[in-house]
């Protein structure tokens, strides 16, 4: 598979917010997002259902979990061409997550304490919203690709 070499971000073209290319690093983050969700989830229902973890932990163990090794996925598929150094990156990256962490745990808790949903479809409902908040902020404010 043929790789293009890593453009300087002074040399790059600029793209907006709603072109082909950002739908592209969508769809991509989407695909790695959803298997690092799968393995999110599976850790939550092994921490709670078979440990008896509190599920807020749960919750949080198995989000950082998941965002770590989302992070290899995003900086080899997803934003590939960001010029942004390794571990840098994943600071603003685990900052992001951070971000999206306390939109999770928010929505979490009302959804299981306020409505009474099951937790893991209260995490599924929340990811939602949390999901596409990350994309952003590490398409903008990390990897700068738009």
């Amino acid at each position: 598979m043929f790789h293009s070499p890593i453009v300087p971000a002074h040399a790059r073209t600029h793209y907006g917010l709603f072109s082909r290319h950002t739908a592209v690093l969508f769809a991509r983050n989407a695909v790695t997002s959803s298997l690092c969700f799968a393995i999110d989830m599976g850790l939550i229902w092994l921490m709670v259902s078979q440990l008896g973890i509190d599920k807020f932990v749960a919750v949080t163990a198995g989000f950082l979990i998941a965002n770590s090794l989302n992070y290899g996925f995003a900086r080899i598929w997803v934003f590939r061409e960001s010029d942004r150094g390794f571990f840098t990156g994943y600071v603003y990256y685990l900052t992001n997550a951070l971000v999206g962490l306390a939109v999770i745990l928010g929505g979490f808790a009302l959804m299981t304490e306020v409505f009474d949903a099951h937790y893991l479809v209260a995490r599924v409902i929340v990811s939602l919203c949390s999901g596409t908040l990350v994309f952003l902020l590490n398409l903008t404010l990390n990897f700068h690709e738009v």
